[in-house]
């Protein structure tokens, strides 16, 4: 039999919650009850929510924070933890704990993060939270290996109770698809209603000996973007914020057995359904200008852009990639494309300080669709996951004083100098490195904002022209050198009498 761990780590952390050290958790919390509901129909982000009651059974002890504990096996996937009140729906203060005082109890180590609470739990009073969670790419396909035109079947997998650092006394988890629910961990406590599945209630007792595992069908798009790079360049002179984009993608739907041309031509004829990604959709801005898009052999020619769109209030363009070869599942492609809009549009000046504000990070839908227009409302649909992620944000020469506010945590921030042609001092490009983008990102931005004087704007301009005036005088310096031997005078008449 193999060991439960997961009921070995409740009552591990039910212990250190009652230990007197300063770094454990609050003691005497309890979970009177807890609700899991893991949502698979945004694949391949996996939306997790936890909702539970609290209460503070402690006998003089205010509680003033609760822990929230990730498992190992999925904290590299995870995209994004919040913490709310369910009644205020207020967002509480999250962060994360370096677990230094679990030391190496319990191998593999959770992630321990810890919410603040906005009033200190009393003894004896209950509180309502609902914690959520996006993961990416934790559902993997099964089989691996398909036909070209074969149902896609994914594998979801976890333990069926929740990993906490507090004493569960009920609770239950429920799992729900987009698609066929093909099977399922049939344990005791479960059940199966339409394209959800129950695991529990379990009440006062560990889990079940193991995970549990729901396997169901889902011929839906997903995308995987293995690296992504998004540049910005700031020119005050030509008022051009210049974007451009680095993708290296990856299509997750399972292999093929063996890639049949004809029957991929086929299918596009006959309107018949397949796993290959045939087009991807980039949402750029309405008055984006000077669109490109080129990959590691030259231009993509096949590439073509909307006219002005405007759905729910937003107006914008859709640029319509086709790759040069249709995406078929575990297939690879790289590419880069880019564009201009006005810089006006997202800088504000007062006097010498600038601020610009700029999207964290752009959209990219992948499309299987047979049809040569896609409907506008696909461009809203987050199919891609982003694994590692780098924004550069490159800023005019003589920026000084700059600073970068993001709206949630990200793994690093840093300044760098870069120098381009005809730079004097160089320039300072602000970098942006998180893993695990969660689709919500697509709705935040970047805040950066320096100093930037008059003075600086004709820098470039008057470094350019002291360059010129010195190649010009020293060209006119050297035209008066002689720079060869002198020729030999004539003789006067004196010396040739003498002689």
């Amino acid at each position: 039999m193999k060991p439960n761990w997961q009921a070995f780590a409740t009552l591990l952390f039910a212990a250190l919650a009652f230990s007197g050290t300063t770094d454990a958790v609050d003691g005497g919390l309890i979970n009177t009850n807890a609700i899991r509901t893991i949502d698979l129909r945004s694949l391949p982000a996996v939306t997790e929510q936890v909702g539970v009651v609290v209460q503070n059974s402690h006998d003089s002890k205010a509680a003033k924070t609760y822990s929230v504990y990730i498992p190992h096996a999925k904290a590299d996937r995870l995209a994004k933890v919040t913490v709310h009140e369910r009644k205020s729906g207020a967002e509480l203060q999250v962060s994360k704990m370096d677990n230094e005082h679990l030391g190496n109890i319990l191998p593999p180590q959770p992630i321990e993060y810890r919410a603040t609470l906005l009033q200190p739990l009393q003894p004896g009073e209950k509180i309502s939270l609902n914690i959520d969670s996006v993961y990416l790419n934790t559902v993997e396909p099964r089989p691996k290996v398909v036909e070209q035109t074969g149902d896609q079947t994914w594998l979801w997998k976890d333990d069926a109770c929740i990993l906490s650092a507090y004493p569960i006394n009920k609770e239950k988890t429920v799992v729900r698809t987009n698609g066929e629910i093909k099977a399922y961990s049939q344990i005791k406590e479960s059940s199966k209603d339409g394209k959800s599945v129950t695991f529990g209630p379990f009440i006062n007792g560990p889990s079940p000996n193991g995970p549990v595992e729901v396997r169901f069908r889902d011929n839906r798009e997903q995308l995987e973007a293995l690296t992504h790079r998004r540049e910005y360049f700031v020119s005050h002179w030509a008022n051009d914020l210049n974007i451009l984009e680095h993708y290296a993608l990856r299509n997750r739907a399972p292999a093929l057995e063996a890639f049949d041309k004809v029957k991929q031509t086929m299918s596009r004829f006959m309107k018949a359904r397949d796993n290959f990604v045939k087009t991807l959709l980039v949402k750029v801005p309405a008055d984006a200008r000077d669109m490109y898009v080129v990959d590691e052999i030259g231009n993509v020619s096949t590439s073509a852009v909307t006219r002005r769109q405007r759905l729910d209030g937003d107006a914008f363009k859709v640029m319509q990639l086709k790759p040069r070869y249709p995406l078929a599942g575990q297939w690879n492609y790289t590419w880069w494309h880019g564009y201009s809009v006005p810089l006006s549009n997202y800088l504000r000046v007062n006097h010498n300080r600038h601020a610009l504000r700029v999207p964290f990070i752009g959209s990219i839908v992948g499309s299987a669709s047979q049809k040569e227009e896609i409907p506008l409302t696909a461009i809203n649909t987050h199919n891609t996951a982003v694994n590692a992620y780098e924004l550069r944000i490159t800023l005019p020469e003589g920026a000084t004083n700059v600073d970068v506010r993001v709206p949630f945590d990200v793994d690093s921030i840093r300044q760098l100098p870069q120098s381009y042609y005809f730079d004097s001092s160089g320039r300072t490009v602000v970098v942006i490195e998180h893993a695990n983008v969660a689709p919500s990102a697509v709705d935040t931005h970047v805040l950066v904002t320096y100093d930037y004087s008059v003075l600086s704007l004709w820098q470039k301009p008057l470094v350019i022209a002291i360059v010129v005036f010195a190649l010009f005088a020293l060209t006119s310096l050297c035209s008066r050198m002689q720079l060869g031997l002198a020729a030999a005078k004539p003789a006067t008449t004196a010396t040739k009498k003498t002689q």
